[in-house]
């Protein structure tokens, strides 16, 4: 989602109608201001959102076009996430599973202890499972990773070709600080 979405916005929702919201935007990552309005995610058989829309929620979303609407990425709504006071909320379903070691990586990293606490957690009146991120390390990660790496899809949705846009030693020593990156760092060694 950090690298594909058209959108990565965060802000509070401030009008709800039956199938969109409007979100008043307090950063982007991709130079948009002001107001968004996004197709509300429909619960289904395999994915629900964690409480219900209500204005005054603050969210953290990565946008997709679809059928000329924004809409948030992954079929389970794993592109909106919510955000409490200075922390936002990745959905345990979301959160990056290390791949095996890596023989011959080019660079150091300690991924030994790479993991991501998954807890329940009370948001907006409901339980939320999944793992807490300091609302500003979490824009500096993820700006990181859109800007230095990338990969295309393959014929099975599987991703192929990744490219990483910068020196090791800078990845290096940012892995040092985040989890997220080892994960997308590790992601792009798979052969």
């Amino acid at each position: 989602m950090v690298i594909k979405a058209d959108k990565i916005v965060y802000g509070t929702i401030s009008e709800l109608d039956s199938t969109t919201l409007t979100l008043k935007i307090e950063g982007s990552l991709t130079n948009d201001s002001g107001t968004l309005k996004i197709e509300r995610f429909e619960d289904w058989t395999c994915a629900s959102r964690w409480t219900e829309y209500k204005i005054g929620q603050r969210v953290f979303l990565f946008l997709t076009s679809w059928k000329g609407k924004l809409i948030a990425m992954s079929a389970g709504n794993e592109g909106e996430l919510p955000i409490v006071k200075n922390s936002v909320f990745l959905n345990g379903f979301s959160v990056p599973v290390p791949p095996p070691p890596i023989p011959l990586r080019e660079i150091e990293i300690n991924d030994e202890n790479l993991g991501f606490k998954l807890e329940h957690y009370n948001i907006y009146g409901d339980r939320f499972f999944g793992t807490k991120f300091k609302l500003d390390k979490f824009i500096k990660d993820i700006s990181f990773i859109r800007k230095y790496f990338d990969f295309e899809y393959g014929t099975d949705r599987e991703l192929t070709n990744w490219k990483i846009k910068c020196e090791p030693a800078k990845i290096e020593q940012r892995a040092k600080e985040s989890d997220l990156i080892i994960c997308v760092y590790l992601l792009s060694q798979m052969k």
